[in-house]
């Protein structure tokens, strides 16, 4: 068997070097789409999610002049750093949305259902990003194409406090992402 030569060492290296900084370093979201329902809109503050020794996502969240207002336009980004499946997404979603406490189980079974129409599976580098609209609906993209929309206020609301709200279960990352906190994720 031939010994590989040196060129290819390194070079197989730096590929991982490369790798592993790439997934050491934040991914960043598209502002795109959050101009097309913010006036001037900057970034609020972003942090990563994290599950036990796992990195879920890089979360960006938009807004006007970077100051979160949850009853105001707005667009968060999550750009993901692992594969998970579209079932997987939706069934944690509607968990979230249930241990809020102020849905109905037909509401749940609704959404569920809806999400289950919209949300894909994702990979490395995917990036979703849900808008809330200035009418109160939620709209969700795949990159730069748009891939479904929710006019439900109620919908908005429970979807977006997943992350965003005050009784979120990771209020770390809440705190960075309405720019309650300067510290670096």
């Amino acid at each position: 068997m031939p010994k590989p030569n040196l060129s290819a060492k390194v070079a197989s290296l730096v590929c991982g070097g490369l790798s592993l900084l790439l997934f050491a370093l934040p991914l960043k979201a598209d502002i795109s789409i959050a101009q097309r329902y913010i006036d001037q809109p900057h970034l609020a503050g972003e942090g990563r999610m994290k599950v036990m020794l796992w990195n879920v996502f890089d979360a960006q969240l938009y807004a006007q002049d970077g100051e979160f207002d949850p009853n105001a336009p707005f667009a968060l980004s999550l750009s993901y750093l692992r594969k998970l499946n579209s079932a997987k997404i939706v069934k944690t979603t509607i968990e979230e949305m249930r241990k809020q406490g102020q849905f109905t189980r037909s509401e749940l079974d609704q959404w569920g259902s809806q999400l289950s129409q919209i949300i894909p599976n994702v990979g490395v580098g995917t990036t979703i990003t849900g808008v809330r609209d200035s009418a109160g609906s939620t709209i969700l993209y795949e990159g730069a194409d748009q891939i479904g929309k929710l006019q439900d206020q109620r919908f908005t609301n429970g979807f977006f406090n997943i992350w965003l709200g005050d009784q979120t279960r990771n209020q770390t990352l809440r705190n960075r992402l309405v720019g309650a906190s300067g510290k670096p994720n």
